[in-house]
Order: structure tokens, then C-alpha cells, then sequence
């Protein structure tokens, strides 16, 4: 039997075996109707795991460097360098600005970042030896409070490390200002907004780097997986540097001649490093998702369309709003329960929940409000009512372009019937 006829007996297995699988991401198999996201991957991204394995080559190869090139152009950034998970990403890049052969900024140098936001954003620049402060956010956005941004920066500002929450793109005009007026480092966490820009400009560009997540529920999925958009060949080759352990083996640019002739250039280390490589079977997987992405945001934007539309009929209840000049990529469905309504977060949450539709917090809700929080004094800022506001009445359900029409429906009757009881 030739190569050619396992491959196609191998496909009739994988689609048999796919046709019954369950694409729900759940704790509890098919409890949901409405699950948070559904696997988006299909035989070909399969295959060419399979052929990654098969060809004995599953470290960070050739294909990485396919998907890298191929995501850079998707965005339209200078070169892109893809890690095992967007959390990495934020670390990398918060590592970047203290990385002992170029450092941007200083032991203690204070970084603003909104108080809604995943925590791994707020771990990586605290771990890097950076003072992280929170600014509140806009409940009508979900994004950084731009009063409140303008009000925090102050001598020992040096970095913004911003957030396009849940797809909607922050407002880019007053904040690039800012960012120049102040002489600020800018870093965009786009973990949730694969696809949006502002004014045709795709997030992730405006700054020094963007930190790209392909997590199971997000715009792309590579199993784990994540990506750093770079403003420069500069960045990029620090970043491959800092990829792996902080050697040269993976740098485009040429081993210098080490000063002691005992060292082996594979092993030359230059500086600081993690090891946080992706695989080629992600690569692979990246590869063919990519060339999917905009099919997906379409059917994204169409399904987000039609709730946001019952959402906006309610009078009880609001989303976040986008900026005329934004083109958001929603990564889901955020809603807030009005201060006045009659029912509560809580209860419209067990309602849902009941009815098999799976929901969440957004995010961390106030990040000054989990305990982590409370073991870096400095995170206790005052005030923070907007983020208090998304923490007590927010929540979220899913956006997946593989939801039918059908379920849309039955979704948007459970929503309709809960609201017309008040």
C-alpha cells in the first residue's frame, strides 16, 4: 500500500471519527446547548498534525516559520514570533522592556494597565520587576477609561499596557496621543481581538508589540498557542532570543565570536530566556486556521449582530459599545445588567445556566478584588467604580462562526423569554 492509500484510508477514519466526536469545550459533556465556544479545527488541520508526527519533526521547525510569516502579513506588522500560549506572550513582551542587553525601561518603572483584564497581563510585568498601576474602565466600552488614563500617568510612567477587551478595539487616536505626549511604551494585549482594527489599522501594531492568544475559544485555535505582532526586526529577534533559554541558535542574525573559543555557538547564550516554543503540530494547526480566520469573524460578526440586537431592545440590559472609527473582532457576547434593573446578574446567570447555556464573568472582573491582588500592595489603587460596575453586573456567553442559525434561535428565545418576565 503506497503512502498515497493510507493517507486517504487514514481521512475516512478521521472523518468518521470527527462526525461523532463532541466539539464542546466542557467540563460536562452536551450539559450546554449554548456552549462558551466549539472546536473550530477539522481534518486538515488534523492531517497536518499527523504529518508532523509521521515526519518525525514535532519541535519548532520549518512550519512555525511558515505560520510567522504568514500571521505578520495577516496583520500587516514588521515580523511576528509565535509562543505555547498568549499568557506567554504577555510575559515575553513585559520581559523585552527589562531585558539586561536593551533595556526600555527600569527596575520599578511604573506600567498602567486597565483593572478589567486577564491576570496573567498583570503578573508578567510585576514578575519583569515593573510597578504595575490599574486604571479604571469604561462600562460602556468594557475598555480603559480614557479620563482616567490621562489622570494616572505620572513621572514614573513609562509603559501602557493596553487591552482590547473581548474584540472591541480601544480608541487608538487619543491614546496614541497620550502615548507620544508622555514618551510611553505602548503594548497591545490582543489575546481577544484577533481581526479588529481601528480606522483599517489592525490592533496589535500601534505599539512596540501585540500579544496574540490561540487558545481553544478563541478567533483561531492551536490547541495552546499565541503570537507577538513586532514593530521591528529588532523586537522580533530579542523576542526569539528570550523564546529560547536566550540563546542564538534560533536568531537570524550570526553568532558573534564568542570571546572564549571553549564555546560552542549552539550553545551560546546572549542573553535572558524562558523556554516557551510552540510545536509544529500548533504551527500546523495555526496554518490552516489562519486562512480560515476571515470565514470565521464574518459568521462572528453576523451571530453577534442578532444578539446584540435583542440586547439593545431589552432596556435592561447593555454591551459594549464600539467606537465608529473601530471595526471590533467580538471573541464573545459581553452584556451588563442595568444598575436599576429588576433582576440581577445573578439571576439572569441561573436562569441561562438552567436553561443549558454556559456563561462567565468577564474576565477577572475588578482585578483589585481577587485575592491574588491583595499580595501587591500596590494594586490597591482606590476607586476603580467602573471596573466594580463589569465585576458585580457583567457576565458573557459564547461566540463560536460553528453555532447554526438554529441555535441562535433557541438562544435568543431563552434571552427573550427571561427579559419579557420583567
Amino acid at each position: 500500500m503506497t503512502p498515497a492509500d493510507l493517507q486517504v484510508k487514514l481521512l475516512d477514519v478521521l472523518n468518521a471519527l470527527i462526525a461523532v466526536g463532541n466539539r464542546g469545550n466542557e467540563a460536562q459533556a452536551r450539559r450546554y446547548f449554548y456552549p462558551l465556544s466549539l472546536a473550530t479545527f477539522d481534518v486538515d488541520e488534523i492531517m497536518e498534525a499527523v504529518h508532523s508526527m509521521t515526519s518525525f519533526r514535532t519541535t519548532m521547525w520549518e512550519k512555525t516559520l511558515q505560520f510567522e510569516r504568514q500571521f505578520a502579513s495577516y496583520v500587516d506588522c514588521n515580523d511576528a514570533v509565535m509562543v505555547n500560549s498568549g499568557s506567554s506572550a504577555d510575559l515575553l513582551l513585559s520581559f523585552l522592556l527589562r531585558n539586561p542587553t536593551n533595556p526600555l525601561l527600569e527596575e520599578g518603572d511604573e506600567v498602567l494597565v486597565p483593572a478589567v483584564t486577564w491576570p496573567t497581563h498583570i503578573w508578567s510585568p510585576l514578575m519583569a520587576g515593573l510597578k504595575v498601576r490599574l486604571v479604571d474602565v469604561d462600562p460602556t466600552t468594557f475598555n480603559i477609561d480614557l479620563d482616567d488614563l490621562e489622570a494616572k500617568i505620572g513621572p514614573r510612567t513609562r509603559a501602557l499596557f493596553l487591552v482590547h477587551l473581548m474584540g472591541n478595539p480601544c480608541q487608538m487616536d487619543r491614546i496614541g496621543a497620550l502615548v507620544a505626549k508622555h514618551n510611553l511604551v505602548l503594548l497591545e494585549d490582543c489575546c481577544e481581538a484577533l481581526g479588529a482594527a481601528w480606522n483599517g489599522k489592525q490592533v496589535g501594531t500601534f505599539g512596540l508589540g501585540g500579544a496574540y492568544s490561540f487558545f481553544f475559544s478563541h478567533h483561531i485555535c492551536t490547541m495552546e498557542g499565541g503570537m507577538i505582532s513586532c514593530s521591528s526586526a529588532e523586537v522580533a529577534e530579542n523576542l526569539r532570543i528570550m523564546r529560547a533559554h536566550g540563546w542564538m541558535r534560533n536568531a537570524n542574525r550570526p553568532t558573534p565570536p564568542a570571546a572564549d573559543p571553549t564555546l560552542d555557538p549552539r550553545y551560546t547564550f546572549v542573553n535572558w530566556g524562558f523556554n516557551l516554543r510552540p510545536t509544529e503540530l500548533q504551527a500546523g494547526f495555526g496554518l490552516h486556521q489562519l486562512r480560515k480566520l476571515p470565514g470565521f469573524n464574518e459568521r462572528r460578526e453576523q451571530i453577534a449582530r442578532r444578539i446584540f440586537d435583542v440586547i439593545d431592545r431589552s432596556g435592561h440590559l447593555s454591551r459594549p459599545r464600539a467606537h465608529p472609527l473601530a471595526q471590533p473582532s467580538w471573541f464573545c457576547i459581553p452584556m451588563l445588567v442595568a444598575a436599576d434593573a429588576p433582576f440581577t446578574r445573578d439571576d439572569l446567570v441561573r436562569y441561562l445556566e438552567n436553561k443549558g447555556v454556559e456563561t462567565r464573568p468577564v474576565v477577572t472582573g475588578n482585578i483589585a478584588r481577587q485575592p491574588a491582588a491583595k499580595l501587591f500592595p500596590d494594586l490597591a489603587t482606590g476607586a476603580l467604580p467602573g471596573a466594580d460596575a463589569i465585576h458585580d453586573r457583567g457576565l458573557y456567553i459564547g461566540l463560536s462562526p460553528l453555532f447554526t442559525d438554529q441555535v441562535i434561535d433557541r438562544l435568543l428565545e431563552c434571552l427573550q423569554e427571561f427579559l419579557g418576565g420583567y
